[in-house]
């Protein structure tokens, strides 16, 4: 996702088209008037207004970002764009927002002064930082040392090397360049980032750049208290802490125009999760929902095989399986089991372009529970040579989310 202020066309495209089926509902006439009111802006090449684009596979939202005015408009059809979108909003800027209500929860998690409970589809406040940070106002942040393991930010570090806490506190670690990186790039919310004073020049001045972009905290120290806050071997040169929630599938987050979500059974390595996140995100999926006795996507290697995708893709994870499978059915979902003991329709045969799809995929061991493969409404089999019966999870998985995209995005592009 990027900020592509040459496609204007594509932005009055997609927000006049978004318009055009917009379900009107009590309390949207203020977002229905601002977005026309902006799309006649655009239309008359206002270079006043910001356009953001979240381009997954094809234009899936547009954001709209009125400095003067101190509001920012989003049009999105998936709850991954909208995310997108809400991190392309300034750092500490004071903004009114205006989204579909069903994303209210989302707008809860970036911006302050919002409650969860309220449904609206405007709100105002500031994207943060640092919940801690609430009065910062933008000030650039400069680099603090931390020349003691008795610190407090070293006892806040190494509490998220457990998972238990790493879920309680919904803070996640990045480690390493890459990962630090593309989480500072991706505006993720990033809070603290920490790196050691044996960095080479360059890559610090870089790291520095995008914490001040991001309004995130530097913090400087030596390799030996570095190795106090984590217990990776080798002990990374740079960390950094993000915030990121997990939701239950009573949270889901159902678009009225498409959506396709990845759907795990029984996944029990955190490698193979990592991988599997990766390939959805790549692949362009809108969600991955993790049945209950799967490995948690907070899982430190999950998180390192996954390459930024965790924070980026929304991610489910279940505490009724068969509650999830219901609310999917009555939602009219295709829901497409994978499993090579039935004689299923073949992945190639299968119709991918609906609007609500469900794919779900099984342990490479057991495969699809037989009570889960119960509540599908369809199946499919991976057609394989004699002397092979399945297939690690990360390649099912990537065979049958571009098969989906093969079928659905290539037709709009």
């Amino acid at each position: 996702m990027a900020d592509r202020l040459e496609q204007y066309e594509e932005s009055i495209q997609f927000l006049a088209s978004y318009l055009e089926g917009f379900k009107r509902q009590e309390g949207s006439e203020e977002y229905l008037r601002q977005a026309e009111n902006y799309l006649d802006r655009l239309r008359q090449a206002d270079k006043g207004l910001v356009c953001h684009v979240s381009v997954i596979n094809v234009l899936r939202g547009v954001g709209i970002y009125d400095p003067d005015g101190g509001a920012y408009l989003i049009a999105a059809d998936c709850e991954r764009a909208v995310r997108d979108l809400f991190r392309r909003l300034p750092v500490q800027k004071e903004v009114t927002c205006y989204f579909d209500a069903v994303y209210y929860r989302v707008a809860a998690e970036y911006l302050s002064g919002t409650e969860p409970a309220e449904v609206s589809y405007h709100v105002r406040g500031r994207r943060l930082a640092e919940l801690s940070d609430i009065h910062a106002n933008g000030r650039k942040k400069t680099v603090r040392v931390i020349a003691s393991k008795k610190e407090e930010i070293v006892s806040e570090f190494r509490q998220y090397t457990t998972l238990k806490n790493r879920i309680d506190t919904g803070h996640i670690v990045m480690e390493g360049m890459l990962l630090v990186k593309r989480a500072l790039e991706d505006s993720l919310q990033v809070e603290k980032l920490i790196y050691c004073d044996s960095l080479d020049s360059d890559s610090i001045n870089g790291l520095l750049e995008l914490c001040e972009k991001n309004n995130v905290t530097p913090y400087r120290t030596g390799q030996g208290i570095m190795a106090a806050m984590t217990n990776t071997n080798p002990v990374p040169e740079v960390l950094c802490s993000v915030r990121l929630k997990m939701h239950d599938q009573r949270e889901l987050i159902l678009s009225d125009r498409r959506n396709f979500f990845l759907i795990l059974d029984g996944i029990s390595n955190p490698d193979n999760l990592g991988m599997v996140l990766r390939t959805a995100d790549a692949s362009g999926a809108d969600a991955v929902i993790l049945l209950s006795g799967s490995v948690h996507p907070f899982n430190k290697n999950a998180i390192r095989g996954a390459r930024g995708a965790v924070g980026r893709i929304p991610l489910y994870y279940c505490t009724d399986d068969f509650e999830l499978m219901e609310l999917l059915r009555g939602q009219n979902f295709k829901i497409l089991g994978t499993s090579a003991r039935f004689q299923s329709a073949n992945l190639y045969d299968t119709r991918y372009d609906v609007p609500n799809l469900a794919i779900v995929v099984g342990n490479e061991s057991s495969g699809v529970r037989k009570e889960i493969l119960d509540r599908c409404t369809d199946f499919v089999k991976i057609p394989m040579a004699e002397g092979q019966s399945s297939l690690n999870i990360a390649v099912a998985a990537a065979l049958m989310l571009y098969e989906y995209d093969r079928a659905v995005y290539h037709t709009l592009k």
